[in-house]
């Protein structure tokens, strides 16, 4: 009952940053730890030319029934002791705002836990110019979040990402890592951990890492 309980609240809280990032654009003014990307020019009013661009298209197809398979439970075990992931694909949060998503539970209360969530819903959905790695700087600009820092995901170059969110939250240990897999189509990582928000987002990253080494056949 209370890991149930505590799932239910875990998935609310990620589905709230969620629902942030979609409404998605650049810049930030806190800098929260991860490896930043080399400088992109998308200040506020630039063309969505300007900003990056996936050079490593990834296919999740395979992977939609069932996110949890992208991730190794080693990689999820060295952020935290976690449980079984929890797929969600057919509930109406999954097919109208999130995606299909994976939830692990830290088996200690005060541990990590981690959602990934794979944007199908905002690709699918979205107007032109605010889908994709895209959505998140336009977000930025638009004033709709207040934090956006680029990242580069070691080995995985042609994948952009960023930590993008509202600072507040980023400080209180609910990371976001968005990560861009076609220019119309990302997948985000969440990992709350009150206890170390540093921690939190050098988890996301990593676990964000797994996703493209699954999707990319293990490179």
């Amino acid at each position: 009952m209370r890991i149930t309980a505590r799932l239910a609240a875990v998935v609310a809280t990620a589905l709230l940053s969620t629902l942030a990032i979609t409404s998605c654009d650049e810049g930030s003014d806190s800098q929260v730890g991860g490896s930043p990307a080399a400088p992109q020019s998308s200040g506020a009013g630039s063309p969505s030319n300007e900003y990056p661009k996936v050079q490593t298209p990834l296919d999740p197809s395979s992977y939609l029934k069932d996110p949890c398979r992208l991730v190794p439970p080693n990689v999820l075990n060295s952020i935290a002791e976690v449980g079984e992931g929890e797929p969600d694909v057919d509930s109406t949060a999954a097919k109208k705002l999130t995606g299909p998503r994976c939830t692990w539970i830290s088996k200690d209360a005060s541990g990590a836990d981690v959602t990934l969530a794979i944007d199908t819903v905002r690709r699918d959905k979205a107007d032109d110019g605010f889908k994709g790695i895209a959505a998140e700087y336009r977000s930025k600009e638009s004033g709709d979040i207040d934090h956006l820092q680029p990242l580069a995901i070691p080995g995985h170059p042609g994948n952009p990402a960023v930590i993008a969110g509202q600072a507040s939250k980023i400080n209180n240990g609910s990371c976001p890592v968005t990560v861009g897999l076609t220019d119309d189509l990302t997948f985000t990582v969440i990992v709350i951990d009150r206890e170390d928000p540093q921690g939190a987002c050098e988890g996301a990253q990593k676990v964000a890492a797994a996703v493209l080494d699954t999707l990319s056949g293990g490179k």
